[in-house]
């Protein structure tokens, strides 16, 4: 039996954003003509792409803030830290070696201190480390990119492929701050293709490309104009808060004010595993699987949107009227899922990197063994409320060969 933490194909990295002052506007309220003196007893710590700085702050009861500046390729930037801290982080640098960096206190008058310069040696930066681990292998449809990120910075990893004119282009692009995660590009044949893959930080400090041919494993989508509800002893109902499950293979990922959003079994806690049962309408060899959550932030990894759940699947033709509706001996566990929120906040609360993921999905790749399957059981475990109701906007699958078609 394979067991499988769903990892996120999709995270978004935050951008930083500069807001300018009017300077004639915004002047200084203190009318100090004395200078502060500057910052002593300064130690570094070199860290990737960066350095911490502490020091000693001058005894100046009007002192605002100790600002940290270098220039790299034509770059200037500042970092600034308040007078409650005797600390500043330095990062942003592209490469090893040594930096200068000016370390200058500044009062509420807006007077600085004289510079006092400083050496820095940063480690390797976070894209050059994450480049150096990037790995690309064959999956369903495309290409699987997995890498580590030992310091958690957050990074962009671009995927270009070439279009129907043999012209790269940026097919994708993937952010993350998690240590080792992993995604897929998908949506092409199963032919011979071309992959260049690079990293970006915030900074818009940018790696070298790497490559990576492969050919991609041929799958098919399931059609779900064949899918069928199913109704058996001990499956739980659909239809709480205006749900259907007709509405999870629709196409279309909604939220819950927009109408025939997905289905919902209640929010009664009984204590047991809550399941549903649905027909695909055709006896497949499965190769992967995806669940999408109700589209608004009530839902996404919040209320009783499955959190661990399972996928059971069964060949043998299934009776409503008389099938005692018992997981033995005919139903077979393919797939046991951890839904894993990017931010790791508490249920509530909501990042944009979040809402990305939600957007794009659980999935559950079967890369060990392929299942035969026409009947599906989507069994909870445990939602994001602790309890083990049910709420989803849309299911798709995905076989590497379609047995039969069911009459």
């Amino acid at each position: 039996m394979k067991t499988a933490k769903i990892i996120y194909s999709m995270l978004i990295m935050l951008p930083l954003f500069f807001g300018c002052e009017n300077m004639d506007e915004h002047k200084p309220i203190e009318k100090s003509g004395k200078a502060p003196n500057p910052v002593d007893n300064i130690e570094v710590t070199n860290i990737a792409g960066g350095a911490v700085i502490t020091y000693s702050l001058p005894k100046d009861p009007d002192l605002l803030y100790v600002m940290a500046s270098y220039t790299e390729k034509g770059s200037h930037r500042e970092f600034k830290a308040s007078y409650y801290t005797n600390t500043i982080l330095v990062d942003g640098l592209s490469r090893e070696g040594e930096y200068d960096v000016e370390l200058v206190a500044v009062n509420r008058s807006g007077l600085k201190s004289e510079v006092k310069l400083i050496q820095i040696h940063p480690l390797t930066p976070p894209v050059m480390g994450v480049f150096a681990t990037l790995k690309g292998k064959p999956t369903f449809g495309g290409i699987t990119i997995s890498f580590e990120n030992s310091t958690q910075a957050a990074v962009a990893v671009g995927v270009l492929t070439t279009d129907e004119d043999g012209v790269f282009y940026e097919r994708d692009t993937y952010y993350s701050s998690r240590p080792a995660p992993s995604f897929s590009v998908r949506g092409f044949d199963s032919k011979e293709r071309v992959f260049k893959v690079f990293v970006r930080d915030k900074w818009e400090n940018t790696s070298d490309t790497t490559s990576f041919t492969v050919i991609p494993l041929e799958e098919i989508e399931l059609d779900k104009s064949l899918f069928r509800e199913m109704k058996l002893k001990g499956d739980a109902g659909t239809t709480e808060w205006g749900g259907q499950m007709r509405y999870i293979w629709d196409g279309r990922a909604f939220g819950d004010d927009e109408g025939e959003w997905g289905l919902h079994t209640g929010n009664l806690a009984t204590g047991k595993p809550m399941y549903v049962t649905f027909d695909l309408g055709v006896i497949a060899n499965l190769s992967r699987f995806k669940l999408w959550p109700v589209m608004d932030d009530k839902h996404m990894y919040n209320d009783v949107t499955p959190r661990n759940y399972e996928i059971w699947g069964r060949t043998v033709p299934v009776n409503i009227t008389t099938d005692d509706g018992e997981f033995y001996p005919h139903w077979y566990k393919m797939g046991e899922l951890e839904c894993i929120k990017p931010s790791g906040l508490p249920a509530g609360s909501l990042t944009d990197e979040d809402r990305a993921a939600a957007r794009i999905g659980d999935e559950f790749v079967f890369e060990d063994e392929q299942f035969n399957a026409r009947y599906i059981r989507i069994r909870c475990l445990k939602n994001w409320s602790g309890n083990t109701n049910m709420v989803f906007s849309e299911v798709s699958f995905w076989a590497t060969e379609i047995k039969s078609i069911a009459q």
